[in-house]
This record gives C-alpha cells, sequence and structure tokens, in this order.
C-alpha cells in the first residue's frame, strides 16, 4: 500500500521541472493518510534521488511558490517543518479526510460510483 498514492490532477496544469515533479509526487507517496500530515525529511529525498540536499532546498522552495486556486503546494518554515496544503485541500474535496483511513478508500470509491467516470466538480 506504500506505493499507491491519490493524486491531484490539476498537478499537471503547473510548468514543473521534471525533478520537482519526481520530488513532489514522491512527497505524496509519503503523505501518512492516518494522521494527514508530510512524512517525509530532506535527507531522505537527498538519498531516494542521489543528489545534493541544497538541490533538494532549492526544489522544495520553487514548489513552494508554485499554487493552484492560491493554495501553495509546499509551505515551510526554515526547511525544518513541511506542510502540504494543495494535497490537504485536495483530500477535503474528495471527501476524503472526514474519514480516515479504510473508511476514507471506501468513501472515495462509492463517490467515484456517483459521480460519472469518476470525475470530480
Amino acid at each position: 500500500m506504500r506505493q499507491f498514492y491519490l493524486s491531484d490532477h490539476r498537478v499537471f496544469d503547473l510548468e514543473m521541472s521534471d525533478f520537482d515533479f519526481k520530488l513532489y509526487s514522491y512527497l505524496c507517496k509519503n503523505y501518512d493518510l492516518k494522521r494527514l500530515t508530510c512524512f517525509v525529511r530532506m535527507i531522505d529525498c537527498a538519498d531516494y534521488f542521489v543528489v545534493p540536499l541544497p538541490k533538494i532546498k532549492a526544489a522544495l522552495q520553487r514548489l513552494s511558490l508554485m499554487n493552484i486556486d492560491y493554495v501553495p503546494l509546499i509551505t515551510h518554515k526554515n526547511f525544518t517543518y513541511f506542510d502540504m496544503p494543495r494535497y490537504k485541500y485536495f483530500l477535503e474535496n474528495i471527501k476524503f479526510t472526514k474519514n480516515y483511513s479504510n473508511k476514507g478508500f471506501n468513501k472515495v470509491k462509492q463517490n467515484i460510483y456517483t459521480y460519472k467516470n469518476g470525475q470530480y466538480e
């Protein structure tokens, strides 16, 4: 279940580099859906992508400047604490956050059957 993650289709509309997209996808994969917190360390990202830490910091800074509907993708405090407000907002839109984990997945599945072709408005 670790490789499964819910993805926001609006991210594809943003102009971002391949590395920034890979980093954002990695952050989404490691997002804790039970506690609704971002669970990642910069050193883990650098190790996973085999790049130096300053490159990860620069990419996170670029991601923090991008936003969808005025909600930033990433927020951080001096690169110590991270938050993903757009991902939280996306989960709320698909009604995933009202119920945790198993109930949330069942709610999403029910909504997909309810709406046409699984598209949310």
